[in-house]
């Protein structure tokens, strides 16, 4: 059948359909080039994964699908079908343009990965509320003219699309409200174009002048959310930064506040007088000390690290014949950051120790100075009501403390050496694929070599036939 016969089939079909393939690749024929560059279009094949720009239009498209095949595409029209929800879209990373006018779409959802998306036209559809797009900062036109939109509350909502400029509102129930325009405009001052008519200066400037209070109130909100924002990314980020440098939470005192949330009864014994409560802060400020060099070494044993496989990279690339000095330079580095960890949490519980013992000996003197267990407060009497049940009760507290201080240890080894091995075996899939493309880069020059001594011998053997004179040139006749 002929390519032009295929697609009328397409059109002239009445049930709806998905997208498959095979439409694809006629609507790719029909769109792509006419005549000798159509020729030369369908005799390369059709790569849909090649394709920047597609209309997928009039086919009472109900489902979307297929897509994820069009991996470079930028333009993308599915206007004019009976799509009822928006879906299959995550693999168009490259999307600038989409349009989705005239369809049956009532949600705005499954578009968070078109972090390039420019314009998105959802024109004459069954949208309520507008939302879904929130991670659509590079959005410079949007048209949601004729749906169902009630509020004005979309318009705070797209107060944080800096970028947008062209917006298209009309035939929405919110719109034949009285001073919609006007809060449009005071709230959006980003926006050029509105109804796809410039907004003038004049306009603006009396829409605002009506809002002024309500902007004023708004714009602190958002001043300060923002400042609170940039703090939690401040927190995030140095989060991050220190658990890549696997010792995160040990810059404040988490560790330790750990160790005596299980431990409750180990709490009740540090507060019984001054003396343990002395100790107890004693303890708490040394331990804490040791976590924050632990912290400082993991930071700049990370900078160390990072320098040294960018180092590694460049050897590497580079092919230099020292590449095993290099490696073996970073494996002396991990091994004396394990090294290095290791001691700290050795001196953690060698802290811990000694507040045991300490604490233990504060507590049986503290015990002394009453005459009789009855003398004892209550609320310490299940605790330490006499010798073997203090000891007990400092045993049980002492092997949760170094139970916490082991468990983070073993985790943030192993949480390393699984790096490492992650890293050395990435290191040898790269080494094998670069060994694999030499050798076949290899055969293609002897390949080619043959195929040159074969041209040469070929000459030779229709040389041997010419009469030559005595100095080689061909005689004349």
């Amino acid at each position: 059948m002929h390519k032009m016969d295929i697609f009328d089939v397409l059109l002239e079909a009445t049930e709806p359909r998905v997208i498959t393939q095979s439409l694809l690749i006629s609507l790719a024929i029909n769109q792509g080039p006419k005549k000798e560059g159509g020729r030369l279009f369908l005799q390369d094949g059709i790569e849909l994964d090649k394709l920047e720009e597609i209309r997928i239009e009039f086919l009472k498209i109900l489902n979307i699908d297929h897509l994820w095949l069009l991996t470079n595409l930028v333009k993308l029209s599915l206007s004019h079908n009976v799509i009822e929800r928006i879906e299959n879209l995550d693999e168009l990373c490259h999307l600038k343009e989409l349009d989705l006018s005239f369809n049956r779409i009532s949600v705005m959802e499954n578009l968070k990965n078109l972090h390039q998306l420019e314009i998105l036209l959802l024109y004459s559809n069954e949208i309520s509320d507008v939302q879904g797009i929130s991670d659509l900062k590079k959005l410079i036109i949007l048209n949601i003219g004729k749906n169902k939109i009630n509020d004005w509350k979309h318009i705070v909502y797209l107060r944080d699309f800096k970028s947008l400029k062209s917006l298209n509102t009309c035939d929405n129930p919110c719109t034949e409200m009285d001073g919609y325009l006007d809060y449009l405009f005071a709230f959006l001052p980003q926006l050029i174009y509105c109804q796809y008519k410039m907004i003038s200066e004049s306009e603006r400037r009396c829409a605002i002048d009506k809002h002024y209070r309500l902007i004023s109130n708004l714009e602190e909100n958002e001043a300060k959310m923002q400042t609170e924002l940039a703090l939690q990314r401040e927190i995030e980020d140095k989060i991050a930064l220190l658990t890549i440098a696997y010792v995160e939470y040990l810059d404040e005192d988490y560790l330790f506040q750990q160790m005596f949330s299980l431990d409750k009864a180990g709490k009740i014994l540090s507060t019984i007088n001054k003396d343990t409560q002395d100790a107890f802060e004693k303890y708490k400020k040394s331990f804490i000390a040791i976590c924050h060099e632990l912290c400082e070494l993991g930071l700049q044993e990370h900078d160390k690290r990072t320098e040294e496989i960018r180092l590694f990279k460049v050897v590497v690339n580079e092919g230099k014949e020292n590449m095993q000095i290099e490696a073996r330079s970073m494996m002396d580095m991990v091994n004396t950051f394990i090294e290095l960890a290791r001691e700290n949490f050795s001196l953690l519980r060698n802290a811990e120790i000694e507040y045991n013992n300490i604490i233990n000996e504060l507590v049986l003197y503290y015990l002394n100075g009453f005459e009789t267990e009855s003398h004892i407060p209550s609320h310490l009497k299940d605790l330490c009501g006499n010798k073997d049940i203090l000891t007990i009760t400092l045993a049980a507290s002492h092997d949760i403390h170094l139970r916490v201080i082991n468990d983070r240890e073993e985790r943030m080894i192993n949480r390393f050496n699984n790096w490492l091995k992650d890293y050395v075996d990435q290191l040898i899939v790269n080494e094998d694929k670069r060994n694999r493309q030499h050798i076949l880069e290899i055969s293609h020059f002897f390949e080619f070599q043959q195929q040159q001594l074969n041209l040469l011998s070929l000459q030779q053997l229709d040389l041997a036939g010419v009469d030559l004179n005595d100095n080689g040139i061909l005689k004349n006749y």
